[in-house]
């Protein structure tokens, strides 16, 4: 214990020198101001917060007329009701998680604080503890942002869903899509880009707030290192944030129509890059940050509703070929029934009338000729009904099923084929749909392939009947072609698909899959 009142004050010097110390070496900025509110220490974390060079530039101030004397909108913020003094005024602590401070260059930023009383020679001081939460508050600012970008983002993607489901036109799709990306990016100008076999790209879709060159339906040449022409070779997001160098037609008429920069990004159908989206802008100065990567975003969902439009384009289109080769068809068979059996039944009865007259007047001679030429045209008519009957469902398929009916395709083959078809029955849909699509696959291999030997298997695995044929000639069938096309159509009737994989001089495999159930 001190002996004396000398000992006692130097014992308290220590102890201030001591918390001085302490709180020098703290990371967090703190300050310590007297009863009279005047800054008596400051740590150097909470110097360099607050603008200053040095310690002596700050000791000695009043802390409120120098650290907080203002509200967030420029008001004067009178020293009574200033929170910070609470602690050396009436004891109390205070906590105050966004408050805002000024720099010494009268600049302001946020801050979360704690404000507590400390005894001081002089009487009741006060501590304060603050961090700067500028940075936190950013971040804030950006996740909140993002969050809402990813809410308007679904939002319309969910429109866009509802559109694609309500039946709409791939136009109408390829606007809308467009038009809610423009909404949600926020620049001049979004389009939606087909890349085309020939080297360039189609708008299919586009909006904007302004007039400009880039319309649905028009095509543009990928003459120079755009966005599109980048897109396409990279198959990733690209942005450009200045045309004004930029070579090529897109980069020409963009500059025309006031377009300072540019990004896209892929969109991805089916594993293969089928077109692109791009965003403009006609501010000066670069793009948002990571533009090309909020626009792949919307790509990869887009890319759903693409390849759910064009799927259901190519099911109409699909069903229509069908419907006109069901009309072809039946006008095939009125016309081949009026042409033929039609007109030897009507010969024929005309000639039994003629008969019937000649016996009525006992004309011998003349009914024998009369009955004799009826007779041929009846059995003609007859032989050419059997033809045209055999032409829509063979007899051997009728009777004997899938494997009869391969059996009788395969007798009249230029080449030998190797059969491996069960005896099993099949529903009917089922027979016809595999018997025509053999049936057209040999008459492919007979015509085109050049080949000297063909296959044809069929096997029942997990509920589908898959069926294959092959053939060791020249290659090089297109799926495109009109023949594989309508086995295309005709197995989707029945939700089945073709495979086709021919490579020039490596024969053709034709693989389809017919589920079983129909």
């Amino acid at each position: 214990m001190p002996d004396s009142l000398t000992d006692l004050a130097g014992l308290r010097v220590d102890a201030e020198d001591f918390l001085a110390a302490v709180l020098e070496t703290a990371a967090q900025p703190i300050w310590v101001v007297d009863p009279d509110d005047v800054i008596r220490f400051a740590n150097p974390a909470a110097i360099a917060a607050l603008g200053y060079a040095s310690a002596d530039e700050l000791f000695g101030r009043r802390s409120h007329t120098t650290i907080h004397y203002k509200h967030p909108d420029g008001t004067p913020y009178p020293a009574a009701e200033c929170p910070l003094r609470l602690p050396h005024v009436t004891g109390e602590t205070v906590a105050r998680e966004l408050d805002w401070f000024f720099r010494r260059d009268g600049s302001m930023f946020p801050v979360s604080y704690v404000a507590a009383p400390i005894e001081m020679p002089e009487g009741p001081g006060a501590v304060v503890a603050f961090a700067d939460i500028e940075e936190r508050l950013r971040a804030e600012q950006l996740l909140r942002e993002h969050d809402a970008v990813l809410a308007a983002r679904d939002d319309s993607l969910r429109r866009i869903a509802t559109l694609v489901a309500g039946g709409a036109t791939s136009v109408e799709v390829f606007a809308a899509i467009a038009r809610e990306v423009g909404r949600v990016i926020g620049l001049a100008l979004v389009a939606l880009w087909r890349y085309e076999l020939d080297g360039t790209a189609t708008v299919v879709g586009a909006w904007s707030d302004r007039p400009h060159p880039f319309k649905a339906g028009t095509r543009w040449p990928l003459d120079g290192p755009t966005i599109c022409a980048q897109v396409l070779r990279t198959g990733s997001p690209a942005r450009i944030d200045d045309f004004a160098e930029i070579p090529g037609t897109i980069a020409g008429a963009a500059r025309e129509a006031g377009i300072h920069a540019c990004a896209g990004a892929p969109i991805i159908v089916d594993g293969r890059v089928w077109g692109a989206m791009s965003t403009d802008s006609t501010d000066p100065g670069p793009l948002p940050a990571h533009i090309e990567d909020r626009l792949a975003e919307f790509t990869e969902l887009v890319a759903i509703a693409i390849a759910n439009t064009e799927a259901r384009n190519e099911l109409a289109a699909s069903r229509a070929r069908i419907v006109a080769a069901a009309d072809h068809g039946r006008r095939r068979v009125v016309r081949d029934l009026h042409d033929g059996a039609q007109q030897r039944l009507v010969h024929a009865t005309s000639t039994l009338k003629l008969a019937h007259r000649a016996l009525e007047q006992q004309q011998q001679g003349d009914l024998s000729g009369l009955l004799t030429e009826a007779l041929d045209q009846v059995e003609r008519a007859t032989a050419e009904l059997r033809e045209l009957a055999h032409g829509i469902l063979p007899n051997a398929l009728a009777h004997g099923g899938l494997g009869a009916g391969v059996d009788s395709l395969a007798s009249r083959m230029p080449m030998p084929v190797e059969i491996d078809v069960p005896a099993a029955r099949f529903p009917p849909a089922i027979e016809a749909t595999a018997y025509f699509v053999l049936a057209e696959a040999l008459t492919n291999v007979a015509k085109h392939a050049r080949a000297g030997h063909a296959a044809v298997s069929a096997r029942i695995e997990d509920g589908t009947l898959q069926l294959v044929v092959r053939d060791d000639g020249v290659g090089g069938a297109r799926p495109d072609g009109g023949g594989l096309v309508g086995l295309a159509d005709r197995l989707a009737v029945v939700d089945g698909r073709l495979r086709i994989d021919s490579r020039a001089g490596r024969g053709t495999p034709l693989a389809a899959d017919i589920p079983r159930g129909h």
